[in-house]
Parts: structure tokens; C-alpha cells; sequence
């Protein structure tokens, strides 16, 4: 049963990675330093391969003694990841990521809600402050309350990582594939020495590592703390995504026992071991159509100076409104905007295949549907996978576009361009079959 949101919450540290399974939902909320050693994630993975490949001495866990998830209320988990320095308590460290999840048993739906970090937002009994001090003030408890205060969200759990949670387990799935929209090059990305480690990254597809996927994700240099954002849910649904394969599963989510001292000091939750399975189980089987995927982001926010000098966003709250909304009952948001879905869009179309005619034949099916090709040409180069660059930052009608293509969301890229005479570009790759 899911508690009342008023009422305390338990703080339960889980021995490991039973939290892993949040990843195939959305676990990864990443932290924004690289102040702990990256040692800790190397050692961390080497312990999970051997228990994942073997090593360990407990049996492997029956899924079929699980069961499903009973709960037939609508469940929402707030995914933080801290500011931490070695040796630092967690509850002082800022969370510099904030993620919401939410998932309907009855409807099958979810939704990921990204909360920038600056948000500048009455905090409970505190007056205003940034969204992501409450964690300082109050630990998890008092950040849930917070978000529950401005949202009017209820949220019933949450789940805290440092950053070695997602080194460890992204290089125990082999890596995340991803798409890169833009060149990256960004100098003074830090070390764990105090100092800087540039990180390089040009556009294009990546299978990343783990090391790859947390600088990717925590990355601002040459862009804004939205993009960021948006980099974050990328690699939540390419986890997502990852986890779905028959391999990966039946190969992680039976060792769930035997992984349970590997990331003791990286993660902690309020949910338990069984209750993570079975919310990944059932969330890995939600169909891409039936995500919201949100963020307030810059439609939904206004840069403002405090009078002390700092630099906050200030929400709008009508936009606020709508993009709860849309989180919260993905169903019916997309019914509600379906007349002005992909048949009012204009886009653009480039073949980067060997096979002739693809750009037009696609073209004619996307004009079938309402859609506005503006023009089609051959890609620059040749592409494995099929992308969508999305100019207006708009993923609801993104993703409708790439469900009419027969995409999932991971072959979604956001490049916010409001000089943009086209609300999206298809990059025709390999695997596109077309309709």
C-alpha cells in the first residue's frame, strides 16, 4: 500500500543495488561532481560482474516468487542525486538532480518530470530558496515535501545515488546507447584531483560507459542546465531500454541478492528490494507511447537575480500546471492535444541510408498523416540508427512522431532552436523500416 504522503517515511539504506532496478525505470538522476574516486566505481564493478557472473555463493533469485506489484494506485518516486564530497554526510550535500517518477499500475502509463536544480520556490517553513537546497535542510524526507508543496504532486518514495551508483551499473549493462546531437568539448570538465579532465564527445550515435554516460550527462559547458536535463532523461530511457532486452534481464534482475553489498555506501531508499522488482517489471513493459516525458524547462521558467546577487529561475506557474498535467495523465494530455499533434508539424527528411528513395517514400507517408515536409535530401553521412532532432523542444510531439515511425524514444534528440523554420529533422539510419 502506498502511504500517505503526510505520514513519516522510513529510511531503509539498501545493502546494494536491489535499487538497480530503478534503473530500468528511471533511477538515474545524476549528480553534478566528480569529487569522489573514480577507484570506488572501478572496484564497484568488478565486484557486481562477479556476482553477475557467477561469483557469488547465494542462489539466484526466482522472479516467479516476486509476484506482481498489488498496488492499484498511482505511485511516485522522487529520484535525487547529491553533491557529495568523500567522507561527507549525505544529508548535507545539495541535490543538484532532481527527477520525478511516476508510474499507474490501472492505466499503464508513466511519466519522468526533470526539476531544474535552481528553481527558486517557497521551500516549507523556510521562505524562498533553491529547489535544491531542501535536501541540505531536511535530507530526502524534507526534499519530497518541497516538491510536494510546489507541484501538488504527491510523492510516496524516494531513492538517493552518488554518481558511482551509475558508473558501476551502466558498465555492468554493457554500456548505454545514445545519440549525440551536438559536438562536445568541454575544457574544464573536473577530475577527482581537483583539477580537469577534458571531456570529448562529437555528435553522432555512442555506445557509452559508464565514465562516458555520468560526464555526458553532468556536462554543461557550451549549454544550458536544460540540456542537461534533457541528457539525463536520454540516458533513463536508454537504461530503460537496455533492461528490456530478454538478455540483460534474465542475466541482472535474478542476482538481485547476490549484488546486494555492491553499491551499500552509493544508494539509499525507502522502497525495498521486492518492491523495486516488481515496480521495474512492470515498468519495463509500459509502451513507449504511454511516457511522459517533461521537463521545466525554459518554456516553464524565467531567469531572475535575487537580491543577493544569485542567478534562480522563476517558475511560470500556468506552464508549471500544464506540464504536471501532462506528467501526471499522459492519456489524456495526448488526447487533449491530438489535433495539433504531428499533422501540424513541418519537418525535413535526409536519407542516410544506401537505399534509393527511401527520403521520398517516407515523405509520402508522413504527408498521408498531415505532416509538412519541407524538403528531403541525402544524410552528409551514413547512419546505423534512425534519429529525430527535435528543434522546438517539444517531446510529447516528438514522440508521437516517432511512434508513427515506428521509433522508440531513444531516437529522440532535443536541440532547442527557436530560429528553426522546421519543428523537427528524420535522419533516416540502417534500421528504419519504413511504413
Amino acid at each position: 500500500m502506498i502511504p500517505n504522503p503526510s505520514s513519516p517515511r522510513r529510511r531503509r539504506r539498501l545493502n546494494g543495488i536491489a535499487i538497480l532496478i530503478v534503473a530500468g525505470i528511471a533511477l538515474f538522476v545524476l549528480p553534478t561532481v566528480g569529487w569522489l574516486a573514480l577507484r570506488a566505481a572501478n572496484d564497484l564493478t568488478q565486484r557486481m560482474e562477479q556476482v553477475v557472473n557467477g561469483g557469488a555463493e547465494s542462489p539466484p533469485l526466482d522472479l516467479s516468487e516476486i509476484g506482481v506489484w498489488q498496488g492499484q494506485e498511482r505511485i511516485t518516486v522522487l529520484l535525487l542525486g547529491i553533491d557529495q564530497r568523500p567522507g561527507e554526510d549525505p544529508n548535507s550535500a545539495r541535490a543538484d538532480t532532481l527527477i520525478l517518477l511516476t508510474l499507474d499500475p490501472l492505466e499503464r502509463t508513466a511519466g519522468i518530470l526533470s526539476i531544474p536544480r535552481d528553481l527558486y520556490v517557497p521551500l516549507p517553513d523556510r521562505g524562498q530558496d533553491r529547489i535544491n537546497t531542501a535536501h541540505v535542510y531536511g535530507g530526502p524526507e524534507y526534499a519530497m515535501r518541497a516538491v510536494e508543496y510546489n507541484l501538488g504532486i504527491p510523492i510516496h518514495h524516494y531513492a538517493r545515488v552518488n554518481f558511482t551508483a551509475l558508473i558501476a551499473l551502466v558498465d555492468l549493462l554493457g554500456g548505454v546507447e545514445i545519440y549525440n546531437d551536438r559536438d562536445i568539448y568541454d575544457a574544464t570538465y573536473p577530475d577527482d584531483a581537483y583539477g580537469y579532465a577534458p571531456f570529448t564527445l562529437p555528435a553522432g550515435w555512442h555506445v557509452l560507459d559508464g565514465r562516458t554516460a555520468l560526464k555526458y550527462a553532468r556536462t554543461r559547458h557550451g549549454a544550458s542546465d536544460f540540456d542537461r536535463m534533457r541528457r539525463q532523461q536520454q540516458i533513463v530511457l536508454a537504461l530503460r531500454e537496455k533492461l528490456r532486452t530478454t538478455d540483460v534481464a534474465t542475466k541482472v534482475l535474478p542476482q538481485i541478492p547476490q549484488i546486494l553489498q555492491a553499491l551499500s555506501n552509493a544508494i539509499q531508499t525507502d522502497l525495498n528490494p521486492v518492491e523495486i522488482v516488481q515496480l521495474a517489471l512492470m515498468a519495463k513493459d509500459i509502451p513507449d507511447d504511454r511516457i511522459a516525458r517533461v521537463a521545466i524547462d525554459e518554456t516553464a521558467a524565467q531567469p531572475w537575480t535575487t537580491p543577493q546577487g544569485g542567478s534562480v529561475l522563476i517558475p511560470i506557474r500556468e506552464r508549471v500546471r500544464e506540464l504536471r498535467e501532462r506528467f501526471y495523465h499522459p492519456l489524456a494530455s495526448a488526447q487533449t492535444e491530438a489535433p495539433a499533434s504531428i499533422g501540424l508539424m513541418r519537418v525535413a527528411i535526409q536519407n542516410g541510408t544506401l537505399r534509393a528513395g527511401l527520403a521520398a517514400r517516407t515523405k509520402a507517408y508522413l504527408e498521408s498523416r498531415g505532416v509538412i515536409v519541407a524538403n528531403i535530401a541525402n544524410a552528409p553521412v551514413r547512419y546505423a540508427r534512425t534519429v529525430i532532432v527535435d528543434y522546438r523542444g517539444k517531446p510529447d510531439m516528438a514522440q508521437r512522431l516517432a511512434t508513427e515511425l515506428g521509433l522508440t524514444l531513444t531516437s529522440v534528440a532535443t536541440i532547442s532552436d527557436p530560429n528553426s523554420p522546421l519543428d523537427a529533422l528524420v535522419i533516416l539510419g540502417d534500421d528504419f523500416q519504413p511504413r
